[in-house]
């Protein structure tokens, strides 16, 4: 187990570590796009994570975890080199489809990867110590790719799309020396069932998934809550570049901004079992939604070092996102055989949130941006406090049996 969970972590750490994240922006710019079309693409990637996070999900479930995981690396390889020359809206519209399936195939399929790692080996207690070490792998690799990135921006800024391709086939090499899984999973799929019947056991699979949400009302909250703050912590990668670019940061200094808000989460990340276990999760969850909400809207009234402050608040909130949602999420999920596709279902609702956002924020453009986020946490955070007090005082009125 020793040596699977070191390449785990590699994997994690290679495997989203984008050099493209803090050059995108003024990147598609200068190829002659717009900031609402570079949203409109948001969008797209959303919708097609959309459809195909379920099936993607159950692949995982059905065919492997690592299999998955590989062929998210070698989409992600194609989408970068497919940027790295696109000089239309079209072609990068094509690149942005091939990241949403590259993602699709990694997300959930190596959450459950680590988990049924666990289990097999007796200590899925550890799961949330385990993914908190995991999320600061990958913030880590982020703050180091993003560093470069900006400093390779200075040269030319397509090269960090090129060095994110190699970057990527790094992962997909790492990935396919990980121990197989599909002896874990509880129902192997047949390899020579036809398409018809192999399609109708996978929309059973999807279908059986969908149900285990909708009975659960704490699990659909965590997703309601999850959606939430998903959208918040990613509209941060389409609106620090225009928003640091306006008050005259480099590129160069705009990628180590990124790489000290990463560096931030990664410390978090790798703490986040022990946050959870000093203060609980429900004053972690309520603090982590609120300080996003309140430093969105203060980021548009302020200047100066009280910037770097609030960058801080939003880089904490990062870092604590992952350990303390996945852990909350997988403790909802009973039966293992479908863990990858309810954490696909969960994706979808969060990738969801984000396809609807993104459109508006590019049509309110990037001065209004920050404001808009700002409303959407402080709704967001009056909503689910709606509801959860609903729902307590729904098992507070539960008969009792004696």
């Amino acid at each position: 187990m020793a040596r699977d969970l070191r390449l785990f972590y590699l994997f994690r750490l290679l495997a989203t570590s984008y050099l493209w994240v803090p050059i995108f922006v003024p990147f598609m710019f200068s190829r002659g796009l717009t900031f609402r079309d570079i949203m409109i693409l948001g969008g797209v990637y959303s919708a097609v994570v959309i459809i195909v996070e379920v099936p993607t999900g159950a692949f995982a479930d059905r065919i492997g975890r690592r299999t998955s995981m590989m062929l998210g690396s070698l989409m992600m390889a194609g989408s970068c080199l497919i940027a790295y020359q696109a000089g239309s809206f079209s072609e990068f519209l094509v690149a942005e489809c091939l990241a949403a399936v590259s993602m699709s195939l990694c997300s959930g399929a190596d959450s459950a990867y680590l988990f049924d790692l666990l289990a097999e080996n007796g200590v899925a207690h550890e799961y949330g110590h385990r993914e908190s070490t995991a999320s600061a792998w990958h913030q880590a690799g982020s703050a180091v790719a993003f560093a470069g990135g900006g400093l390779l921006a200075e040269i030319d800024l397509a090269l960090p799309y090129l060095v994110t391709a190699g970057v990527a086939m790094c992962a997909f090499g790492v990935a396919s020396t990980l121990g197989d899984d599909r002896s874990r999973l509880a129902a192997p799929a047949p390899m020579r069932m036809s398409l018809v019947l192999e399609w109708r056991s996978w929309a059973s699979h999807m279908k059986s998934a969908m149900g285990d949400v909708m009975r659960n009302g704490r699990l659909a909250w965590i997703i309601g809550y999850s959606a939430v703050v998903f959208v918040l912590l990613r509209a941060t990668i389409y609106l620090y570049q225009p928003y640091l670019n306006a008050r005259s940061f480099s590129y160069s200094e705009i990628g180590f901004i990124f790489a000290a808000v990463y560096l931030t989460a990664s410390f978090v990340a790798h703490r986040g079992h022990v946050l959870r276990k000093r203060f609980g999760d429900e004053p972690l969850l309520w603090a982590l939604l609120a300080g996003l909400a309140i430093s969105f809207v203060l980021l548009e009234e302020m200047g100066g070092p009280f910037v770097l402050a609030l960058l801080a608040v939003q880089a904490v909130a990062n870092g604590l996102y992952s350990p303390l949602v996945k852990p909350l999420l997988n403790k909802e999920i009973t039966d293992s055989s479908r863990r990858a596709t309810v954490l696909s279902v969960e994706s979808i609702f969060r990738r969801g949130a984000m396809g609807l956002f993104a459109p508006i924020a590019g049509f309110y453009g990037a001065s209004s941006a920050m404001t808009l986020c700002g409303i959407l946490g402080l709704v967001g955070l009056v909503v689910l406090a709606t509801f959860a007090i609903r729902r307590a005082d729904t098992f507070r009125g539960a008969p009792t049996i004696d």
